[in-house]
Parts: C-alpha cells; sequence; structure tokens
C-alpha cells in the first residue's frame, strides 16, 4: 500500500507532524519526508504549515478525501481476500438507533459472541439519522434502524416489526385498557425526542393523522429520560412497547389505548450497496434475520 497515503492522512487528521510521527510509530522528519514527496509528485502544496499545527488547504482536502477512499478499499479488499480462506473474523463496526440498539441489539451480539467469537463488534448507538449518516460516511459497516432512512447508496430490508403505545405514569388519571379519546389528549403535556429520531417521526405523523395539536411540548434526548418524565406524571408519550415492558410490569407506567394505536413500525437493516461483502457482516446480518 502507498505509503505516503497513509503518511497524509494520519498528519491531515493529527494536524501535526509529531503527533502523526507518534502514531506511526515514524520520526518527525521521515514524516515530513514522505509529505514533501507526495507534494512533489502531484505539483502542488497540500499543507499549510504553522510553527504549532498544520492545516489542509483546498488541494489538500481533495487527496484527503480521495485518500480515505483509497485506504479504505484497501482495506476492504484484504479483508474479502482473506475471507475466502479464513473463518468469519475482525472488527465489525455496528450502528443502530436507540431503540433497537439498548433493547434488541445485546441479544444479537450474545449471540455472534457465541456462535462467531473471532468476531470483534463495536457498536455506535445514536437516532436514525446519526446512523443513516455514519454508514453514508463509512464509519460503521450495517446499521439497524426505525422506521425509514433512504439514500442512493444504501439498502434497506425490513427484519422486524415493532409496536408502539402512548403510555402515561400510573398516577395520572387515565385507566389502563380504556378508550381514550384523541381531543383528552390535546391539553396533555407530550415529551417526546428530539430531530432525526425514527420514534419522533411516529409520533409526529400521529399527531398529523389524528389532527391533533397538542398544547404543550417537551423534549428529551433519550428514551429513558423520557419514561422516568412520565412516570413521574410530567406528560405522557408515545414509545415502543419493547422499552417500558419492565416498569408497566412494577406498575409504574401504564399503556393508554386512542384510536390508531397500537402504532407499528418497521426495524430494518441499512447497508451499503457493494458487490463483495466481508463474511463477518454477511453472518451478523443472517444472524440478526433469523433472531428477529
Amino acid at each position: 500500500m502507498d505509503q505516503h497515503l497513509i503518511v497524509f492522512k494520519e498528519v491531515a487528521q493529527r494536524k501535526n507532524f509529531s503527533r502523526a510521527a507518534k502514531e506511526l510509530h515514524m520520526s518527525q522528519p521521515a514524516v515530513s519526508q514522505y509529505i514533501a514527496a507526495l507534494e512533489k509528485e502531484l505539483g502542488v502544496r497540500l499543507l499549510e504549515r504553522s510553527n504549532k499545527f498544520v492545516e489542509l488547504n483546498r488541494a489538500g482536502e481533495i487527496v484527503y478525501q480521495y485518500a480515505q477512499k483509497i485506504l479504505r478499499n484497501y482495506d476492504q479488499m484484504r479483508i474479502l481476500v482473506s475471507d475466502l480462506e479464513n473463518e468469519p473474523s475482525g472488527q465489525l463496526k455496528i450502528g443502530a438507533s436507540y431503540t433497537i440498539g439498548e433493547y434488541v441489539l445485546p441479544r444479537f451480539l450474545a449471540k455472534l459472541q457465541e456462535e462467531f467469537p473471532n468476531i470483534i463488534p463495536t457498536v455506535t448507538i445514536g437516532n436514525t439519522e446519526d446512523i443513516g449518516a455514519k454508514l453514508v460516511q463509512h464509519e460503521i459497516d450495517i446499521g439497524l434502524v426505525e422506521g425509514n432512512f433512504t439514500h442512493h447508496q444504501v439498502s434497506t430490508r425490513q427484519f422486524a416489526t415493532d409496536e408502539m403505545y402512548i403510555i402515561a405514569g400510573t398516577g395520572q388519571s387515565f385507566k389502563e385498557e380504556a378508550c381514550i379519546s384523541i381531543k383528552d389528549l390535546e391539553n396533555e403535556t407530550w415529551i417526546i425526542r428530539e430531530e432525526g429520531s425514527g420514534t419522533r417521526k411516529m409520533l409526529e405523523d400521529f399527531f398529523q393523522r389524528s389532527n391533533l395539536e397538542p398544547k404543550r411540548i417537551l423534549t428529551f434526548g433519550s428514551t429513558q429520560t423520557i419514561k422516568e418524565g412520565v412516570e413521574s406524571g410530567l406528560g405522557i408519550s408515545l414509545l415502543s412497547n419493547l422499552t417500558f415492558k419492565k416498569e408497566q410490569k412494577l406498575k409504574k407506567i401504564q399503556r393508554i389505548f386512542v384510536e390508531g394505536t397500537p402504532i407499528k413500525r418497521k426495524f430494518s437493516i441499512i447497508k451499503n450497496y457493494h458487490e463483495f461483502q466481508p463474511k463477518a457482516l454477511q453472518v451478523f446480518e443472517n444472524l440478526v434475520k433469523q433472531e428477529a
């Protein structure tokens, strides 16, 4: 592999020759020589230097973007060739939206560890839009998301169906199993997830379908915080049935039955279109489909 691109990528990321040299286990003069040789080969300056740091100029930004792709493709090639002769192994970067990552993924990972101990998963959890963006930027290998994510370079395949319910604290004046009218919910405080969340998108769609205009909305950044708010009587919310089973069993949260609920949504596997895929990714995808 071209060592010039490896060195350049490290300098671009560290913005410092000394830190790049330390990471690459090289001397600083050797790093400087590689950068000088690459600039000479391309006939253009790539870095703007100062005493303390270096910055990419416009030409450097172009080279950096292509260097990332070239090095990533080289690593992918090595993995795929190795897969021809070896059992699935190596690092697998998995992204998951919050509901799946916190309540579904651990079961998949336990099964993966049991059947393929040489696969080392690393997990990123975020909202659906975050996970989709990381996949497009090749920061993860595969994503498990709730709701919809569409992009021209991403394939989507449903692996499960989820049910969502409106919930309230047991101290609030709702009777579980009783059917509540939508109009009764208009004056309630609604606790919702942040922009980009699949859960929030489902709730916004429900508001629109039901012509419901809540008088007061609070936005929280996690499902756990929303549940605690609901338990305390702060407001009501819409969450996946997977997320509040324990609280319901302990009689801290109750489901409210309203026309149009429960709301069903799909859980999907998203991945980049590739002609070839590493064995580790293939076995994880198959495991998710089987276990779900």
